[in-house]
């Protein structure tokens, strides 16, 4: 995963950053204040434990291998009150932190690989939520 450049990327903030988690929420809030509303009923562990799954799914570098456990999440998560737009805000959220606390170093080549992961995340979010908001 070396010349993985998302990989590098959180890596590197991890270990000028520390945890991030705290910032990441504020800024999907920002982004999405509608999911704000809907994770009140989540407490600190909970949040921790959803942005592990963030973080596992944007460092895995085939998007496409995780279909079957999103095609679950987004289901899943329909019951608490989540929209389709929610996941790509939390993923965006992720970006910006990771950009923000990298500052010069964020560099095009970076940029391109996130946004290009992100992209193939969402393709498969969307994917998802087409067969989950389908059928009813």
């Amino acid at each position: 995963m070396a010349d993985d450049l998302v990989y590098a990327a959180l890596e590197r903030v991890a270990e000028s950053a520390g945890d991030i988690n705290d910032r990441i929420y504020a800024r999907y809030f920002e982004l999405c204040p509608q999911s704000a509303e809907v994770m009140m009923h989540t407490d600190e562990g909970m949040r921790g434990r959803m942005l592990d799954e963030v973080y596992r799914l944007v460092l895995n570098p085939e998007p496409a291998d995780e279909e079957e456990y999103l095609d679950f999440e987004v289901d899943n998560h329909r019951a608490y009150g989540a929209e389709p737009h929610m996941y790509r805000n939390v993923l965006q959220a992720v970006r910006d932190v990771v950009r923000d606390e990298m500052a010069e170093g964020w560099t095009t080549e970076i940029d391109a690989a996130w946004q290009a992961r992100l992209d193939g995340l969402c393709a498969v979010i969307d994917g998802a939520a087409a067969k989950t908001y389908a059928t009813g």
